[in-house]
């Protein structure tokens, strides 16, 4: 199951857009209001049977529009509603396989949670999973999952999908820092041991970045073990991920392999996911890319993106902020402003106002900038 693209017209702040998407990894980027959660939404709603009171219709327009193409086939909704508690739909028709459908939303919390024993897993209908889609993928449920699985390996009963997914879940601890590693399931409290570079700790105690990266990958592997039956390796899975804003609370050291790992483990999945990151633009190919902005007209469009085949690997962070995702410029205002002075000072002719301005913006700058041997140079000009 994969999406072919979106249509909306209308919805929120989106006035007309039209996106066609790739088979395997979207990364759908671009400045805070562009609509980047809102085409999530969208998404969202053509597979679930709920309202979803953040769809509304643009306030310059009486009615919004939004379809999606699921494997040739369209589901759509249309709606006059703006007011905030106003949740109506007028037309609606809901498309693909919802168990198929995995939604990670921008909320990742896992604060300890005491097990009261070993569960079975969650049953999962069709019906049940459309009218719960929205509210994305629970926490207190991968912790559970994932000690059932640990504790009844050793019965040997297991089907060689649910051993490969167990395995696969056991790695992601150390998939982004070789020093942690899944330990064990402590018997008398039934609490997940991981082992770090400072000694034995609940997995619970992990920063909140890691954790963020656990919640994404193990939250993943624990859905499509509850959506199927019989169980199916995570590496088949043909299905649908999104994830909202896959880069919060994760260092930007560990941005970019959550992209690879994304990329491996669910090798058959098409997954889509929206960010502000310039280390995960890097990590994606040319055709990966979905970079939204404003036009002249302050309306979103989508932006044209330099088409490479090694797609942004060998930018700076820098070029990509400018060029990708819009931004004007990269340094402080106060560097800015001062940086004004001295170009002012210079043009007239001013030594004295220029060399203040040359002390400041010296102090300013990285130690290892080549720009403060060209401001010097520029002083030069001036003489002594």
């Amino acid at each position: 199951m994969k999406i072919d693209s979106i249509e909306i017209d209308n919805i929120n702040g989106i006035k007309k857009l039209n996106i066609d998407m790739n088979g395997h990894i979207n990364i759908i980027c671009g400045m805070n209001g562009v609509g980047k959660s809102t085409i999530l939404d969208v998404i969202t709603q053509v597979f679930s049977h709920n309202f979803i009171t953040k769809l509304k219709r643009n306030v310059r327009a009486d009615r919004g529009f939004a379809s999606v193409i699921v494997d040739g086939h369209k589901g759509f909704f249309d709606t006059n509603s703006f007011l905030p508690n106003d949740n109506q739909r007028f037309k609606a028709s809901v498309v693909g396989e919802a168990l198929k459908f995995i939604y990670i939303k921008e909320h990742r919390m896992l604060d300890h949670q005491p097990l009261g024993g070993i569960t079975p897993d969650e049953p999962r209908q069709e019906i049940y999973h459309k009218s719960e889609i929205i509210n994305g993928v629970r926490p207190h449920t991968i912790k559970t999952w994932l000690a059932n699985r640990v504790l009844f390996e050793p019965q040997g009963r297991f089907s060689e999908a649910e051993l490969y997914n167990l395995d696969i879940a056991k790695r992601t601890f150390s998939i982004i820092d070789k020093s942690v590693e899944f330990s064990f399931i402590d018997h008398t409290s039934l609490d997940i041991m991981v082992n770090t570079s400072r000694g034995e700790i609940f997995f619970e105690y992990l920063s909140t970045g890691y954790k963020s990266l656990l919640f994404i990958l193990l939250g993943i592997i624990k859905e499509i073990e509850f959506n199927f039956n019989p169980k199916i390796k995570v590496t088949e899975f043909d299905g649908i991920i999104l994830i909202d804003e896959a880069d919060a609370h994760i260092h930007p050291y560990w941005q970019a392999p959550l992209i690879q790992a994304l990329r491996t483990i669910f090798s058959s999945a098409q997954i889509i996911i929206t960010t502000h990151s310039p280390h995960m633009i890097q990590a994606a190919e040319s055709d990966e890319l979905i970079a939204l902005g404003l036009n002249e007209d302050e309306e979103v469009v989508r932006l044209e993106t330099i088409k490479s085949e090694y797609g942004f690997k060998g930018w700076t962070v820098e070029e990509i902020l400018e060029d990708v995702m819009g931004l004007s410029e990269t340094r402080s205002n106060d560097y800015i402003s001062v940086r004004k002075d001295f170009e002012d000072a210079l043009e007239d002719e001013d030594h004295e106002k220029a060399a203040q301005s040359y002390q400041i913006l010296s102090k300013m700058l990285h130690p290892r900038s080549p720009m403060r041997k060209i401001l010097e140079i520029q002083l030069g000009s001036l003489g002594d």
